[in-house]
């Protein structure tokens, strides 16, 4: 093949010990969707995880990829990078869009229910933001917000019990998928994420033809061209989005919003993007051979792998990738020693 498409360039690459992704394919490009800094810097020791893999991310990025895309600017700098959001979302949201022939009332609203959220139960998953925006609320104006809550995790319990010691009302049902018809009563949907790349539940939203409600943040700039995008600065402005949406009804989806949504329109993005631009001068193609060099030697230092959280033993692929243990690997590397102890005391 002439060109090799990378999803999570630096995830995919960070212990490859192999050859160059460059020299296999005539042009690599890499897609970067997922904010890691954000995610390590909320660990144990989060500032030196987070220039560590920053670093990381820079030199395999470099090393592998011809050309890098952001989906947006939530994610760090990267070498020749590019912010365009490639992604689309499934026909099956947008045929829950479409007007309805047989409707005896274009002005009776078609929603029954209120606002939910919806995310794995992870603090980094927008939890944190979304009960501190809660309690402001209902301090500032004495009154809660009615809210369904979607999904499951690790933090399920932490989260539904500092939820109801501030006395929220949020109903938490379990995880369910998006696709589910349920989901197409609600009017509003809430994503108040600040760790989101761009976030294919709020895109989902928006194609139902609902309400959404967003920070403004790098991860939110696609969606804030969408006439039924809501974006607030300050906690005042949440409430304010809460109570319009609640109001108002949402706009139609226009033709041309519809099709913004679709993975054919983000073919096309990717596509325009993508493209090939000037070549790169000598002392860009030294410095993407020296950093190569640099990681290709790194990774194949089995004490430097151990250190990294590779884990033991991992260079080479077992012969059988079906009989993978991965307890058989973990080690006890700098990014593992706070779970490491943490296992240790339970």
């Amino acid at each position: 093949a002439d060109i090799a498409i990378l999803e999570e360039p630096e995830h995919l690459n960070w212990y490859h010990p192999g050859r160059r992704w460059n020299n296999k394919f005539q042009y690599v490009v890499g897609i970067v969707h997922t904010n890691y800094l954000d995610y390590v810097s909320r660990e144990e020791g989060g500032n030196m995880k987070k220039n560590f893999v920053r670093s990381i991310n820079s030199l395999v990025c470099r090393a592998y990829c011809d050309k890098v895309i952001k989906l947006s600017g939530a994610v760090q700098h990267l070498p020749k990078s590019e912010i365009c959001n490639v992604h689309g979302v499934s026909p099956k949201f947008l045929e829950s869009s479409k007007p309805s022939e047989d409707s005896s009332d274009p002005k009776r609203s078609k929603f029954r229910k209120g606002i939910y959220f919806m995310g794995k139960a992870l603090w980094a998953k927008g939890y944190s933001e979304l009960l501190e925006l809660l309690s402001r609320h209902k301090k500032s104006s004495g009154s809660n917000i009615p809210l369904d809550v979607y999904g499951s995790g690790p933090d399920f319990k932490d989260i539904v019990s500092r939820a109801e010691n501030n006395g929220l009302s949020l109903n938490f049902l379990g995880a369910k998928d998006h696709q589910d018809s349920s989901f197409r009563d609600y009017k509003v949907f809430i994503n108040p994420s600040l760790s989101d790349v761009v976030a294919t539940t709020t895109a989902e939203a928006l194609a139902m033809g609902k309400f959404v409600i967003v920070a403004e943040h790098p991860s939110n700039h696609f969606f804030a061209q969408f006439p039924n995008c809501m974006v607030y600065n300050t906690e005042e402005e949440f409430s304010e989005c809460v109570r319009k949406a609640l109001r108002e009804e949402p706009h139609p989806l226009s033709d041309e919003d519809r099709y913004r949504l679709t993975w054919e329109a983000a073919t096309e993005r990717l596509i325009n993007v993508a493209e090939p631009g000037r070549k790169r001068n000598l002392t860009g193609q030294a410095l993407d051979q020296l950093s190569w060099t640099t990681h290709h030697l790194l990774t194949n230092i089995e004490q430097f792998r151990k250190f990294a959280g590779a884990g033991h033993g991992t260079k080479h692929a077992p012969e059988d990738i079906k009989e993978l243990n991965g307890e058989m690997y973990s080690g006890s590397g700098f990014f593992d020693r706070s779970r490491a102890r943490a296992q240790k005391s339970c």
